[in-house]
């Protein structure tokens, strides 16, 4: 009997140990999984549940959007940067109205150094609703200041822009509403330039058209020296376009702009900024540049394209846009598209008149750091760019030598390169004078720095300062 009882306390504790242990190892598990993310937990999934009502739809992408931020937030904490990255980008995709997961990935960005990234937050944000002037509000100049902006250190070099300015700046009015043509004289005001875009299919036959330019605006415009760039035949997406549609798309665009305006069509424009290898090759044969960061990128590493319009941006905002490209060295591309007073569904993101008058007013006090082009010229100055070599001769603390050679035909430049010679001591106004005798701009264009416009290729330049 006292073997049964002793036997029996001997099982209980041993119960109550295997009990112990397993309620050890469920405290353990239940910290880790706390302390680590939803592995299984997929977004995509939650939210398909919910097709079948759109309106279902729309509010679950919107609570898996806030739920996919607070994840991002928490892993921030954790000092898991690249998940909350991830998260962010997750977010964004499911419900891109929301500025909060933008918000946190431009800092998150600009934390990490990564600039462009950062910019690409800001063009993604421009292509929907969330509240813009909150998501710039985040950028401060010391974090832009943390990180390197390599100029260069040669003694010799080419300049990123014209007269060596800071920035260059194209406003392109896509689509080619008939209110971007009324606006034209407040570019002309500050003598300033635009592209528009234009729709071949879509630009109406007489003046009278509510919404659309004409035919005889644009050739009016593109004689005062705007540009008119082919936006496509119907604004259809290049991404369900195959085989002959290019044809009709692309081409025969071109043909149908360029017979009507009497001027050459040199830039192609995909709608809804989307396209393909495919659609990009296709349209380079016939162009000689597209709208595309990735092509744009290959002449200039610092190119930013942002929507600027609609309730969420305001003039403040534009103006900071404005102050980041002159401190870091960008070529900023503002899309826009109608510039009118009235709300219309049809015109997304207007501006308005106001706005644009005091967002050039204000460009054109920083016109010492600023080059304001349409995009085509812009294009083709940083191309022939990173098509030229500089050969130095003969270099002393007063003089020097130099031949720019180039990577395409012909020795005469459409437009002067301009050549940044860093000086020693102190610069007075130069001169310079090529092989053929005429005289070349020179005059100081920074400290211990002289600038010189080049026109031509292949000519020994004398310089003296």
């Amino acid at each position: 009997m006292k073997r049964t009882k002793r036997s029996k306390r001997k099982m209980m504790f041993l119960w109550l140990g295997v009990g112990g242990l397993i309620f050890a190892i469920a405290l353990l598990a239940l910290g880790y999984f706390l302390g680590h993310r939803e592995v299984s937990y997929d977004p995509y999934a939650d939210i398909n549940g919910f097709k079948y009502s759109r309106h279902q739809y729309l509010v679950r992408s919107s609570e898996v959007s806030v739920k996919m931020a607070n994840r991002a937030i928490e892993a921030l904490k954790k000092k898991n940067i690249n998940e909350a990255i991830e998260d962010c980008k997750t977010a964004i995709d499911i419900f891109p109205i929301d500025a909060k997961p933008y918000i946190l990935l431009t800092k998150l960005y600009l934390m990490t150094g990564q600039e462009e990234k950062m910019y690409e937050t800001l063009t993604l944000a421009g292509r929907s609703y969330p509240n813009f002037d909150n998501i710039v509000s985040i950028i401060d100049d010391e974090d832009l200041d943390r990180i390197p902006l390599d100029e260069g250190q040669d003694s010799v070099s080419l300049a990123a822009f014209p007269e060596n300015k800071k920035m260059a700046m194209s406003f392109m009015f896509d689509d080619g509403e008939a209110n971007v043509y009324k606006a034209l004289p407040t570019f002309e005001k500050y003598g300033y330039r635009c592209t528009i875009p234009v729709v071949a299919g879509f630009v109406a036959d007489t003046s009278n058209d509510p919404f659309w330019g004409s035919w005889a605006e644009w050739r009016d415009a593109a004689n005062r020296g705007f540009e008119i760039a082919n936006h496509s035949m119907f604004h259809r997406d290049s991404l369900k376009l195959h085989g002959t549609d290019f044809d009709v798309s692309i081409d025969q665009a071109k043909d149908i702009i360029e017979k009507n305006i009497g001027h050459k069509v040199t830039a192609y424009v995909f709608p809804h900024d989307s396209y393909s290898d495919e659609s990009v090759g296709r349209a380079l044969r016939t162009h000689e540049s597209v709208r595309t960061h990735e092509f744009l990128s290959q002449y200039y590493n610092r190119v930013v394209d942002i929507v600027i319009g609609g309730h969420y941006v305001s003039i403040e905002t534009a103006k900071r846009l404005v102050d980041i490209g002159i401190k870091r060295r960008l070529w900023l591309i503002a899309k826009c598209h109608g510039v009118t007073d009235k709300a219309s569904m049809r015109s997304f993101k207007s501006i308005t008149p106001e706005f644009l008058e005091s967002y050039l007013s204000y460009i054109h006090s920083r016109s010492d750091d600023v080059w304001v082009d349409t995009f085509s010229n812009i294009y083709e100055y940083l191309f022939a760019r990173s098509q030229t070599k500089i050969e130095t001769r003969n270099f002393t603390a007063h003089s020097i030598d130099l031949v720019l050679h180039g990577n395409m035909p012909g020795t005469k430049l459409s437009a002067p390169l301009t050549v940044v010679i860093a000086t020693q001591g102190g610069t007075t106004p130069g001169s310079a004078q090529s092989a053929d005798g005429h005289t070349l701009k020179a005059w100081v264009c920074a400290a211990d720095k002289l600038c010189v416009d080049v026109d031509s290729y292949d000519q020994n330049i004398h310089v003296a300062y």
